[in-house]
């Protein structure tokens, strides 16, 4: 039996090519003759202007029989097994109301965003993010929609047409218009007139509920209606072979035929500028401008960019591209992208030097090998004389006639179509050419400036040259600018950049960066700026500064051309510019700076080499970019239709709906941070080319944050209480800004804190405590009668006063510790026994914690009282301690030296009041260091010297301060240090090093 798989084989795929061979013969034989077939196997369009979306990428099926678009830019797709949107990134099957699973006949969105759809069970329509059923359409097949504000028309296969509106509660009212036995097709109106295409009846007009005579022709197989901005019907029907099924109809009895081989048509859509896409039964898809068809797409001539001949749906969305359902797949198609244009079959004659475009429009470009101008069959024609020649620069007079700068020679008064030129001499009677280069012709105050490379700046006035500075300076220019009557920008290959006023030379010291580089061109004026493209990147020159453009992947790169065009934002200017890699547009922001988008080999130039950028405002009020390169000319149609943008996830603790955005999103304690992802959406834009601008404000209007990212997500965390507002826009890869997405947030403030006030009252009660000691220290000092002894007294009663404290704040701290913190774990052995209920669980659960907190808090209040390391572990490691407890608890980075003999403990004979007070003064020192330096290391030294002294040096690396300034500072803590020092007959004193960080030292004998 295996044996037998191949001869089958061979056998089903002889009889297929047979069937093939006679199905080709009938088809192309049978009726009209094709006037197309010899262009079937031209050659493709750019392959970057077409696109695919298939089951591959999510599609319930690859036979797509609808297609429409949501106000919000949602691509919604139709198929034989089920509903599918499209937001330009993924392909999602919509599962509501068992949409995944019907037939999709028909898609239309009216002019309120509400998508209406017709499937083999039913109609529906989707408004605020809800689906509902139509209820008088269910069971029935619906295949056609027609909108008619206020109205929309449903048609049934069986015969039945709906009239549908929608009330403002967003319920549907439905009424019968027609219920015959008709097999209908398509439905439309001509002069507020009903009519209904049918596959038996042709077409016939609706009046009072009754279908009435019939059109003149066609009277068969009516497939679809479409209208035109004149209000003009067309119809797509059934044809024979190669036979036409496309008519237009100036009324109902007159219609009319369109000489063009479609065949049958399935579906037809208008662009924004009037012509008419045709989708056909097996011929592919036409474009036609009024009655005339301008091209045809295939599967052949478009190396497989159309994936089927077989076009169900034809969709053209807000930006003009072209969304073709077929039975194998969407193929989507953008007529403005990039495309590639040849000027001529010699390779050098495609590499182009420098474009160009007359008063009276008509378009030039100067080659290695010949100049071209294009002709009203958008054709390049080539221009006769200058076969040999490479053309660097053209300009035209204010008379109207034409300068030609070639490699060998200049010309004057040429004229592209006729052929027809002169030439310029050095000597007229001896017929000796300038044959140095002029690589740059410019207008300035009524002349003309000729760039003679190797020669120097000549002015040409009444077909007489006369050269300026002919002398090193100007020797090899290569670039001219005029501004006007005002100045002659002049860029050279080797000496950097001057001006000319008409009579003087001049040279800004702020250019001077720019000598020794080429300036290959230059634009602007010196109010808005001057923009000079050069070998090592892109400058600007404004307010007498010189800035350096380009993003940082390209800041060195050889920028060719540089042209100013006017801007997608308010009153903006947008800069592009011809590299070394690739199309570079640049535009301002006053948040941002510049941003820069990008089109190289990618978007569909045929070379990353690019030289010359001309604009071009067509008929259609569009912008048009020639692009020079060294493979031909690139024709690319700039996209006016700012981008949408949606947010698409919103996340504090809990996910956000988009919808509450408008009304502000309030974070309750403790959240303090919220991340936010959107989608930029531009059917000629793919995901990874939009750029995202994301500004945080506080309620003062402050920007505390702003990033500039191809990445759509934001991150806001760690914020403070407040209200905050966030504004976010996409920008597509013609950086045309979408409108902002706006909203507030609020970010809660904490509670009142509890267990802060018990610590701050138990705080109070120590420090009055503390001050009565002292006050009774006082009158005792006071009380002494002994004059000679008074000062000793006094430094007596002041040490008793401090023992006095000492000893108070280790009583508190006794009394804290055994009896508060009895107290707490006695409360806290109570809440073990609350009843067992899952109430008193999960309350006890908190109170144990308060109460485990508060005990944690006096303890280490009971610590800062009563220091417990000088018992336990000795001064010089109670010194130490000290020291890594104060760089620990800052909120900066520190690190800590500690320098210490390991016999230094034994040498002291320090009593505990001295230690104590030392320790104190230490601790006061470091805190001010770690409060108030900046600083980031901290080293101590503790030492005995030969002279049995004890030297105490804690040094920083902070800012430090005026240590003569310190007797005269106002604040407790320096003022506590020099009072605990004499305490113990100390000396303390600061000092600045040659850095001029602070050295504290203190000396006890």
């Amino acid at each position: 039996m295996e044996s037998l798989y191949p001869k089958l084989n061979r056998f089903f795929f002889n009889c297929l090519a047979f069937f093939f061979c006679l199905f080709f013969v009938f088809h192309n034989g049978f009726g009209q003759v094709d006037q197309s077939s010899a262009n079937l196997f031209t050659q493709s369009d750019n392959l970057y202007q077409w696109g695919t979306i298939s089951s591959f990428h999510g599609l319930p099926s690859e036979r797509v029989t609808a297609i429409s678009q949501t106000n919000d830019g949602v691509l919604w797709f139709g198929t034989e097994r089920g509903l599918a949107k499209f937001d330009g990134r993924r392909v999602q099957t919509i599962t509501n109301l068992n949409l995944s699973i019907l037939r999709i006949n028909s898609l239309r969105t009216d002019s309120e965003g509400t998508l209406w759809i017709g499937t083999e069970t039913g109609a529906f329509y989707f408004v605020n993010d809800i689906f509902s059923p139509v209820p008088e359409t269910a069971r029935l097949s619906i295949n056609s929609i027609h909108i008619s504000k206020p109205s929309v028309f449903l048609t049934a296969e069986k015969g039945i047409v709906f009239s549908c509106r929608l009330t403002d509660q967003k319920k549907v009212q439905t009424e019968v218009l027609l219920r015959d036995n008709l097999e209908i097709k398509s439905i439309s109106q001509v002069d507020e007139e009903l009519i209904v295409g049918t596959h038996k009846n042709g077409t016939l007009r609706i009046t009072d509920g009754k279908k009435s005579d019939e059109a003149n022709f066609p009277r068969y197989f009516v497939n679809t209606f479409e209208k035109d901005k004149d209000g003009k019907l067309w119809i797509g029907t059934e044809a024979l072979g190669n036979y036409s099924g496309l008519y237009f109809a100036r009324n109902l009895t007159d219609w009319q035929r369109i000489d063009a081989a479609v065949g049958s048509v399935l579906s037809m859509d208008f662009d924004s500028v009037g012509d008419l896409w045709v989708g056909t039964k097996d011929r592919g898809a036409f474009q036609f401008r009024g009655q005339k068809q301008i091209k045809r797409y295939t599967f052949e001539n478009t190396s497989g960019g159309l994936r089927s001949n077989e076009i169900l749906a034809t969709f053209i969305d807000r930006e003009d591209v072209i969304w073709l359902g077929t039975d194998k797949g969407i193929c989507r198609y953008d007529p403005n992208s990039p495309q590639n244009e040849k000027i001529s079959d010699d390779s050098e004659s495609n590499y182009i030097r420098t474009l160009f475009q007359t008063r009276n429009g008509l378009i030039i470009a100067g080659t290695n090998r010949g100049l071209f101008y294009r002709d009203k069959t958008d054709n390049w024609q080539a221009v006769g004389g200058f076969e040999r020649r490479a053309v660097y620069s053209i300009s035209e007079e204010d008379s109207g006639k034409l300068m030609v700068g070639t490699s060998n020679g200049f010309f004057y008064n040429v004229e592209p179509t006729t052929g027809a030129r002169k030439e310029l001499f050095l000597n007229e009677s001896e017929k000796q050419s300038f044959n140095e280069s002029v690589r740059s012709i410019q207008r300035f105050k009524n002349k003309s400036y000729l760039a003679f490379f190797g020669r120097g700046l000549a002015e040409f006035d009444k077909e007489q040259i006369s050269f300026h500075y002919p002398g090193n300076q100007l020797q090899q220019v290569i670039s001219l600018l005029g501004e006007g009557d005002k100045t002659l920008w002049i860029g050279t290959a080797n000496n950097g950049v001057f001006t000319f006023d008409g009579t003087s030379l001049n040279q800004f010291p702020a250019l001077d960066p720019l000598k020794n580089i080429a300036i290959w061109s230059i634009a602007g004026d010196s109010i808005k700026g001057v923009w000079f493209a050069t070998e090592k990147g892109l400058f600007l020159f404004k307010r007498n500064e010189l800035q350096k453009v380009l993003p940082e992947t390209d800041v060195d790169t050889d920028v060719r051309h540089v042209r100013l065009l006017p801007g997608s934002g308010a009153g903006q200017e947008s800069v592009w510019c011809a590299t070394v890699n690739g199309l570079l547009q640049i535009i301002p922001d006053e948040n941002f700076g510049w941003i820069h988008s990008r089109i190289d080999v990618e978007q569909g130039l045929p070379s990353q080499s690019t030289f010359n950028v001309l604009r071009q405002k067509n008929e259609n009020g569009m912008d048009t970019l020639f692009v020079g390169t060294n493979r031909g000319i690139v024709r690319y149609n700039l996209n006016r239709v700012h981008p949408l943008i949606l947010a698409t996830r919103i996340l504090s603790k809990r996910l956000h709906l988009p919808s509450e955005l408008p009304g502000g999103i309030y974070l309750e304690y403790p959240q303090n941070s919220l991340a936010i992802e959107v989608a930029g959406l531009s059917s000629r834009t793919f995901p990874e080319q939009f750029k995202y601008t994301f500004i945080l404000k506080n309620s003062q209007n402050r920007i505390i944050n702003k990033k500039l990212s191809n990445e759509s997500q934001f991150l806001m965390e760690n914020l403070e209480a407040g209200t905050y507002r966030v504004e976010i826009r996409a920008f597509d890869k013609n950086l045309t800004p979408s409108e902002p997405i706006i909203f507030n947030f609020s970010i809660a403030d904490s509670p009142f804190p509890l267990t802060t006030l018990a610590l701050t009252v138990l705080l109070i009660f120590a420090v009055i405590a503390l001050i009565w000691a002292i006050s009774s220290q006082r009158r005792i000092s006071r009380a002494s009668t002994e004059l000679a002894f008074a000062n000793r007294e006094l430094n007596s009663a002041r040490l008793d006063l401090a023992n006095e404290a000492e000893r108070e704040r280790r009583r508190i701290s006794r009394d804290l510790h055994d009896q508060t913190l009895a107290d707490l774990r006695h409360l806290l052995l109570l809440t073990d026994k609350l009843p067992n209920t899952e109430e008193s669980t999960e309350k006890g659960t908190v109170f144990r914690t308060e109460i485990e907190s508060i005990s944690n808090e006096i303890r280490n209040i009971c610590e800062d009282l009563s220091p417990s390391v000088l018992e336990n572990i000795g001064f010089t490691a109670a010194l130490e301690w000290a020291l890594s407890a104060a760089v620990q608890d800052s909120s900066d980075i520190m690190t800590y030296e500690f320098f210490c003999e390991e016999n230094t403990e034994e040498k002291l004979t320090f009593s505990p009041t001295v230690q104590i007070q030392i320790y104190r003064i230490a601790q006061e020192v470091l805190s001010n260091i770690v409060q108030h330096s900046n600083a980031s290391h901290i080293k101590m030294s503790l030492e005995k010297n030969s002279f049995e002294t004890f030297i105490m040096k804690i040094e920083d690396n902070g800012i430090g301060f005026d240590v003569s300034k310190v007797k005269s500072v106002k604040g407790r803590g320096l003022a506590n240090i020099q009072a605990r020092a004499n305490l113990i007959d100390a000396e303390v004193f600061w000092t600045n090093n040659q850095a001029g960080e602070t050295i504290f030292q203190l000396a006890k004998s």
